[in-house]
């Protein structure tokens, strides 16, 4: 099938050194040459120097280097053809121009990754690695984001895959083709077998949440009465007067956020108004969104006064946290100190013993860089559906179902499985995930 050849910007329009305008498909090469006078045909992945003419005028328009990468060594396994030319906003905007005018169509956003996942030099969450890697902002989503682009989560499907599709297969032969030699799998045998891939595709969403912890980021909200240092704290892990401080109880009304980057996670930091019983009505108004923080917090920082004894207000509140993800932090170390407890120093920008405590408590996580693990909301989202399948079968199997009609189920979680890594599974899908790319990949 000819495929029209497409052109994108692989750089920003902006001042600059370099700009970089990539063409791909059928006539990519036919156009380039049209365009700068060049033998193209017979180079491959080598870089020729030349100018660009104006077909019409034969103006030269600039001065520059030419990449040929024919198909299929190339991004998208079609003819692929950058020009490289100044950076000057009008000269790149020209030479776009020209290369429209010979044939070329300005490429949708993420249709050279489409193309590349369509011709099978990617797969389906390979290019939502691609994407992750241009959007990470933390060194820890980047590994992640490269893990999944280097296949990750196809190693980790096609075991699944394989696993499932040899138990369809058995009962489908079983069903089609009895005459065949081969033991009729009833559902006491086909029990152990479901059971056994349900506890594999729970533990694959259990470590997804590793991931997305790597991935994202923790929230982390930071709460306590007024005046224990909540705000210093905040300003001590950002290393910035962020929040303002003073020693009038309420001052925090509102929530204050940062983002702190530790070497084994990253903390999205909100400081919260101080728990307290108020008359003021937007002191109470920011206790409220205090509490709703706490309901929806990933992490809390309990900060207590630790010159002081837990009165009963801050008992109450500790008991009804969820411990698994309570920290209790001792403040004002350099008022008075004891050793069987977490201690800082706020004002004192003391927070060395948080912030081990902080590496160590997600140490546990790291195995998601040399894991493979579910990368986002897409993937989580088809294993949840393929576990709902496999749980409806083993649904079947204890009301003694007939095994023809419990493979509709192992089918519908295969299916979901493939939909992990094949685009041709849900096509407007596929499209609205590549839309969301930026232009010229």
């Amino acid at each position: 099938m000819k495929l029209d050849p497409i052109v994108a910007l692989a750089t920003s329009l902006q001042t600059q050194a370099i700009s970089i305008c990539r063409l791909s498909g059928d006539d990519a090469i036919e156009i380039a040459e049209k365009l700068t006078h060049l033998n193209l045909k017979d180079q491959d992945h080598r870089i020729l120097y030349g100018f660009i003419h104006d077909p019409l005028t034969e103006e030269t328009v600039d001065e520059v280097l030419v990449l040929v990468m024919k198909g299929p060594r190339s991004y998208t396994r079609e003819d692929v053809v950058e020009i490289h030319s100044h950076g000057g906003i009008y000269v790149t905007q020209k030479i776009l121009s020209l290369i429209i005018g010979a044939g070329a169509r300005l490429a949708r956003p993420g249709e050279f990754t489409q193309r590349a996942v369509l011709n099978g030099r990617l797969d389906l969450a390979q290019a939502e690695g691609v994407n992750a890697l241009i959007e990470a902002d933390s060194e820890q989503s980047a590994k992640l984001a490269l893990n999944q682009l280097k296949g990750a989560l196809s190693e980790l499907n096609e075991p699944l895959k394989e696993e499932l599709l040899g138990i369809i297969a058995h009962i489908e032969v079983n069903i089609d083709y009895p005459e065949y030699d081969l033991e009729q799998i009833t559902r006491t045998q086909l029990k152990p077998r479901v059971l056994s891939f349900r506890d594999k595709l729970q533990l694959i969403l259990k470590e997804a949440q590793s991931g997305q912890r790597m991935r994202e980021g923790v929230k982390t909200a930071i709460i306590g009465k007024p005046n224990v240092g909540k705000s210093s704290l905040l300003n001590a892990l950002l290393n910035e007067d962020k929040a303002i401080v003073t020693e009038i109880p309420g001052t925090t009304r509102d929530v204050v956020e940062g983002t702190i980057r530790l070497d084994k996670v990253t903390l999205h930091l909100m400081d919260t108004a101080g728990l307290r019983e108020s008359e003021d009505r937007i002191e109470k108004l920011g206790i409220a969104k205090t509490k709703q923080i706490i309901k929806d917090a990933e992490l809390i920082l309990f900060v207590v006064d630790g010159s002081q004894n837990l009165d009963e207000d801050e008992k109450a509140v500790l008991k009804s946290l969820d411990p698994q993800k309570t920290i209790l932090i001792y403040n004002k170390k350099d008022l008075g100190s004891s050793s069987d407890r977490l201690e800082i120093s706020a004002l004192n920008k003391d927070v060395k013993s948080l912030i081990k405590v902080l590496n160590e408590r997600y140490e546990s996580d790291q195995f998601v860089f040399t894991k493979p693990v579910l990368n986002n909301e897409r993937t989580v989202g088809l294993v949840r559906s393929a576990l709902a399948s496999i749980e409806s079968a083993l649904s079947a199997i204890e009301d003694d179902i007939a095994v023809d009609l419990i493979n509709l189920d192992l089918t519908s979680a295969y299916e979901a499985l493939v939909a992990l890594t094949d685009p041709e599974t849900n096509v407007s899908i596929t499209d609205e995930l590549f839309a969301r790319f930026c232009l010229g990949k």
